[in-house]
């Protein structure tokens, strides 16, 4: 697929740059030190091909330059809530993977550069981080760094006026691996980016959507892992083979001759949060920069209406779907063996899928059709995202601190989660790396998520809703969305001008 061949010259361009930077042609140099210097570890240019997923992340050099901060204290605003400090800051190791990656990330970066990592937690509530964030800044109050909060809250902050331009920040490499190209670039309106989303924020893979499947039961139904996967090298891995492969995934588990909770089916989700990513799947953007830097409204396509077609159709006449009461319980029953196919956020891996007895695995979303080119997924919008506030006197330390934690997220604290996620299997298992691979570099983030409720009239959440009223007719709902839009549009902008 041309998706892989783009990963694997990407990967030689970074391998052909560290080489480089050891002095010396590539080709005469027998090793090459890994981005983390003081690991003090080398490896063969001869071997570098049979190196694991892991070890290529690691070579990933952030190339920012050495610089003594005298410990000046790097300070984040961040929520207590769903343990979203602890995705920058922990007290300890104590033995559970993630938490003592997350240490160790913290450790290194203090290290290399004398300088000192704290967090600002503001209670469970997450609207709490942005009200601190506006007060110190309106106070005119260099109190932090950075702050972070839930993603679908950023018109607060933006709105407000309190952030700064990332694009002005020194050192951040918005082309890095590390930084999510795809939903900063559309998050960038008249050349001006308030909110940025890296790997620095844990939650930004932990929320992200994927198709996870129970191996036992894909065998029992004449599919096995092997088959699936190469589905998705093939680009054949579409809706149309999705429904196909699930439609008439029935068993009456209970006997009582009616299709519930209990019974064992193909697919299934309570329609909130995974119903947001079957547009983005589709490679259907609900807003777009375009090259004069303003966003458009793109919702309303010939596509658009016949996604919606396709899907209510499938949800409502096929015997191997069923929609569940509470949101998140197809996590639920994904674990107890009873979905075949789930839509889950990596999230469940770490709570619900936790002691699950059945092994599993993942798939990116299905594609709208072979001619797509690329996999595409969203997450649920509670993810974390940074501003920079106003009130930063020093943007160097910013960037340069900022940038150093989302490459050593990258290179050690991302694969920590996904090996905790699947069971050990990232690094050793390529099939499985493969395909987070595919699913984290189509991770598409609309910005139309971060003013949803303030300037879009539920806009990112318009298809989920019809899918849960099917009586409601696309063209005049619609109608009715695009004039409270438009009305709006004219304030957004304002946010966004010189």
């Amino acid at each position: 697929m041309k998706q892989q061949r783009i990963a694997k010259f990407l990967l030689l361009l970074a391998l052909t740059a560290a080489f480089a930077s050891c002095g010396g042609d590539a080709a005469d140099d027998s090793t090459v030190t890994t981005a983390a210097k003081d690991a003090g570890e080398t490896v063969s240019v001869a071997d570098t091909a049979e190196l694991t997923d892991l070890q290529k992340r690691q070579m990933m050099a952030d190339n920012l330059p050495e610089k003594d901060w005298a410990g000046e204290e790097f300070r984040i605003i961040c929520s207590e809530e769903y343990g979203f400090n602890e995705e920058f800051w922990v007290e300890e190791q104590n033995g559970d993977q993630c938490n003592d990656a997350v240490y160790e990330r913290n450790e290194k970066i203090e290290s290399r550069f004398n300088t000192k990592i704290s967090i600002l937690p503001q209670g469970t509530n997450r609207s709490d981080t942005v009200d601190f964030f506006k007060t110190i800044v309106l106070a005119g109050d260099d109190a932090a760094e950075l702050c972070a909060y839930v993603d679908y809250l950023a018109y607060t902050p933006v709105g407000a006026g309190i952030c700064m331009d990332w694009t002005d920040i020194p050192y951040v490499n918005l082309e890095q691996p590390w930084h999510n190209k795809l939903a900063n670039d559309g998050a960038t309106i008249n050349g001006k980016l308030f909110t940025i989303c890296s790997d620095l924020s844990v939650s930004s893979m932990t929320y992200t959507y994927a198709i996870f499947f129970n191996t036992r039961l894909v065998a029992n139904y004449d599919m096995d892992a092997n088959y699936l996967y190469d589905l998705v090298r093939s680009g054949e891995w579409t809706i149309d083979k999705f429904i196909e492969l699930t439609k008439d995934v029935y068993q009456d588990n209970n006997g009582d001759g009616k299709k519930d909770a209990e019974d064992t089916y193909g697919f299934g989700y309570q329609i909130t949060n995974p119903g947001d990513v079957w547009l983005t799947a589709f490679d259907q953007p609900l807003t777009e920069v375009g090259d004069d830097g303003m966003l458009s409204v793109t919702f309303m396509t010939d596509k658009t209406d016949a996604a919606l077609t396709k899907m209510r159709d499938y949800q409502e006449n096929s015997q191997g779907f069923f929609t569940y009461e509470v949101q998140y319980d197809e996590e639920i029953y994904f674990a107890n063996g009873t979905l075949v196919f789930a839509p889950l956020r990596f999230d469940a891996a770490f709570d619900a899928l936790r002691d699950m007895q059945d092994t599993y695995s993942i798939l990116p979303f299905p594609k709208w059709d072979t001619a797509q080119e690329y996999y595409y997924t969203n997450a649920d919008d509670k993810f974390q995202v940074f501003s920079v506030p106003q009130t930063v006197s020093d943007t160097e330390f910013v960037g340069m601190i900022y940038e150093a934690l989302c490459a050593e997220s990258y290179r050690n604290v991302y694969p920590t989660f996904y090996d905790v996620a699947l069971k050990g299997k990232y690094s050793s298992d390529e099939n499985t790396a493969e395909m987070i691979d595919l699913i984290m570099s189509g991770r598409k983030f609309d910005v139309s998520f971060q003013f949803g409720e303030q300037h879009f009239a539920r806009l990112p959440y318009l298809f989920r809703d019809l899918l849960k009223a099917p009586s409601t007719a696309l063209a005049s709902k619609w109608t009715t969305v695009e004039k409270q839009i438009n009305k709006k549009l004219e304030k957004f902008y304002e946010q966004f001008e010189d």
